[in-house]
């Protein structure tokens, strides 16, 4: 992880710059609003200008706001899906899990061969036994196909948590503007950097983007607790990039074995970034390790959804099926995983292990073959190419 790099923009100057964008985003969000104003509209049409709208408000941190656009929409158009998803994610940051429950589950009932919805339906408490049975037993099919090419779980944050390749942390100055815009209280954060901005000593307070240099230096002397705590510290200032700060303290977390922190952070980071496939993967190890495999399948589900092309999330289905006794299942996983990246030879060896339990010593031996020429022709090809650029 590397720190933000500053610039040469005052605090004040930023602070009048951040005034005048929300003044033009406020003007935007205003168009909208007068498109919709005594417009006589098709019901459809009028339903998409309401989910639009609050949409709108929903990045702008308006979120009461937001819910009254999206129950509008879900009025005059009640086979909507997608407006359900925005409503429920929106009833869960206003700290309703009830009703975004019930709102999760009628998004899914209305769009079942839907991935993404049933996972929501599938890992949230707040919903009934029952309906999250059906949800888990959907995903465990595996067979799901992308329509669109948008991220299939909804991002409701005006900065995404993945913009950018490192952590976007704030130092003295920055750092409570920073914490206020990732919570959508974009007002108060143009103020707080209109305040840091008058105080001489603010850049040099035990700032956000110090704990986070302190966390990676911890980490590199190997002082595990020292280094959490930093991370754990850097993330109240943290903008963006909220993720691979979790999956550090998840990390750091495993090598002291506290399984059920390594759990929470991960869950945390694919809350912030759920279209995110390292951290699908993390959490799936993280959950297997725990002995909670089906919790574990549900997470390679999740990463299908995002790209129901991944050898990865295959593979590492298969090794939780094989690991649990489906071998049936595991080779089904496995054979898929070599269908979808014929290189990855080492896929060939759990699927002849996986013939081996299952009693198939010919299938096995065929595997193993496959396996060991496959290898010998990586070594060969890496062999060539080293002495390709040694030769230059």
């Amino acid at each position: 992880m590397t720190e933000l790099v500053t610039t040469n923009i005052t605090p004040q100057d930023a602070a009048i710059r951040m005034t005048a964008g929300l003044a033009q985003w406020d003007a935007n969000i205003n168009a909208i609003e007068n498109r919709l104003k005594g417009a006589k509209l098709p019901d459809l049409r009028a339903a998409q200008l309401h989910t639009e709208l609050g949409f709108a408000y929903r990045l702008r941190g308006r979120l009461a706001d937001a819910l009254k656009e999206f129950d509008t929409s879900i009025r005059l158009r009640p086979s909507g899906s997608d407006v359900r998803v925005l409503r429920a994610l929106t009833l869960e940051t206003l700290g309703r899990p009830g009703e975004a429950a019930e709102s999760f589950q009628d998004a899914w009932t209305l769009d079942p061969s839907n991935a993404a919805k049933a996972y929501y339906v599938a890992t949230r408490p707040s919903i009934d036994g029952d309906a999250r049975g059906k949800a888990r037993a959907f995903l465990r099919t595996f067979t799901f196909t992308r329509t669109s090419t948008a991220p299939p779980f909804v991002l409701v944050d005006a900065i995404p948590d993945s913009f950018g390749l490192s952590p976007i942390v704030g130092d003295g100055v920055t750092g409570e503007t920073f914490a206020l815009l990732a919570e959508g209280k974009y007002k108060e954060a143009a103020a707080a950097l209109a305040r840091a901005g008058r105080e001489p000593a603010a850049a040099k307070r035990d700032s956000p983007r110090l704990h986070l240099a302190r966390g990676q230096a911890a980490e590199s002397l190997n002082r595990v607790a020292d280094a959490r705590r930093e991370y754990e510290a850097a993330l109240g200032g943290a903008l963006a990039g909220r993720s691979i700060v979790y999956v550090a303290i998840a990390r750091l977390a495993q090598v002291e074995g506290d399984l059920a922190a390594a759990i929470d952070a991960l869950t945390r980071a694919s809350r912030v970034n759920p279209n995110d496939l390292l951290v699908r993967y993390e959490l799936s190890a993280a959950l297997a390790a725990d002995g909670r495999g089906d919790d574990a399948m549900i997470e390679l589900a999740a990463a299908l959804a995002i790209n129901p092309r991944d050898a990865q999330a295959y593979a590492a289905i298969g090794q939780l099926q094989l690991n649990a006794g489906a071998y049936a299942d595991a080779v089904s996983a496995f054979t898929r995983a070599i269908e979808l990246a014929p290189d990855r030879y080492e896929i060939r060896y759990s699927l002849a292990t996986t013939y081996t339990r299952l009693g198939d010593a010919a299938k096995a031996a065929q595997e193993l073959d496959a396996y060991d020429r496959a290898r010998r022709a990586a070594l060969e090809q890496r062999r060539k190419q080293m002495a390709a650029e040694e030769g230059r």
